[in-house]
C-alpha cells in the first residue's frame, strides 16, 4: 500500500521535526538549591528547562565539561544525574525521568550543539 504523496512528506516532516527537537521529562538543580521538574529541551544554542511558566536557559557556549554523576551527593531524588560545568562555575546537575539512558542522548545533544567540551561518564 502507498501513501499519497502528500501524506508521505507530511509524515517526514513530521518524524524529522520529532528528531530536530527532542524532548526529555527531566528533574534539574543549580546553584540556587532548589529542584525544578519539567522538560528539557534543545533549542538552538541553548538548553531550555521549562516548568510551567518558568525557562531556565543556558546557552551551550557556557558549558565547559559534561559528565555523568552517580554519586550519593550528585543525584536527584536518587538518580544519577548529567553534571554541566558552566563558565562562571555553577553546575546544572539534571536527572531524567525517563531512564539513564536518556542522560546519554541528552549529553549528546548538547555536545554536538557545543563541541567546546568533552563529554564524560563516570
Amino acid at each position: 500500500m502507498r501513501l499519497p504523496a502528500d501524506e508521505t512528506e507530511g509524515r517526514r516532516l513530521y518524524c524529522a521535526g520529532m528528531q530536530a527537537r527532542p524532548h526529555y521529562a527531566v528533574l534539574w538543580k543549580g546553584s540556587q538549591g532548589a529542584i525544578g521538574s519539567g522538560r528539557l529541551e534543545l533549542v538552538a544554542d541553548r538548553v531550555e528547562l521549562s516548568s510551567g511558566d518558568a525557562v531556565v536557559s543556558l546557552p551551550v557556549s557556557e558549558v565547559t565539561t559534561a559528565r555523568i554523576a552517580r554519586g550519593a551527593g550528585d543525584r536527584l531524588h536518587g538518580l544519577p544525574v548529567l553534571a554541566l560545568a558552566c563558565a562562571g562555575g555553577e553546575i546544572l546537575r539534571i536527572a531524567s525521568l525517563e531512564g539513564t539512558g536518556a542522560l546519554y542522548e541528552i549529553a549528546a545533544l548538547v555536545e554536538r550543539a557545543g563541541p567546546a567540551f568533552r563529554a564524560t561518564g563516570t
